[in-house]
């Protein structure tokens, strides 16, 4: 019985202690979403995500689509409230070259889904891809439908 406790407890130190450990990644992007949201809750959404998508030297801050996404944000943040906060729902690696953040970004009115996508090109972290978009309603609804056949 000592024995079947002893792996028992093996098992869950193990098991817990590779789960609550942080992955390189993290070092590079949690510092650069907690800056964003930061800023966000500071109620300066430009420098929000000018300085996200700053961080990437490969990511001109003039292209049309990077201006587009930037009014998009800007526009989502006087609209819908104050932002109360944020929780990461989701982290996905490939052992340290690509990482995946999904969080919820809680405004007064409504909540959003931000996806932060960093690329390690082995000298160095960046942000990869950034977007956000209120499909997690939807997808949550979707999946509380029963199906029968």
């Amino acid at each position: 019985m000592r024995i079947l406790l002893l792996a028992v407890s093996l098992i869950i130190i193990t098991g817990c202690g590779v789960q609550s450990g942080k992955n390189l990644m993290d070092k590079t992007a949690m510092p650069l979403i907690d800056s964003f949201y930061s800023k966000a809750q500071r109620k300066e959404a430009a420098l929000a995500i000018e300085g996200l998508l700053s961080s990437n030297p490969n990511i001109s801050l003039g292209d049309s689509s990077v201006l587009d996404l930037k009014s998009k944000f800007i526009f989502l943040n006087e609209n819908s409230g104050s932002f109360m906060g944020y929780k990461i729902l989701k982290k996905r690696y490939i052992q340290d070259d690509i990482a995946v953040y999904s969080s919820l970004g809680k405004y007064d009115k409504k909540f959003y889904r931000f996806i932060f996508i960093f690329y390690n090109n082995g000298v160095k972290t960046r942000l990869y891809k950034f977007l956000f978009d209120d499909y997690l309603e939807a997808e949550l609804e979707g999946s509380l439908k029963f199906y029968t056949n």
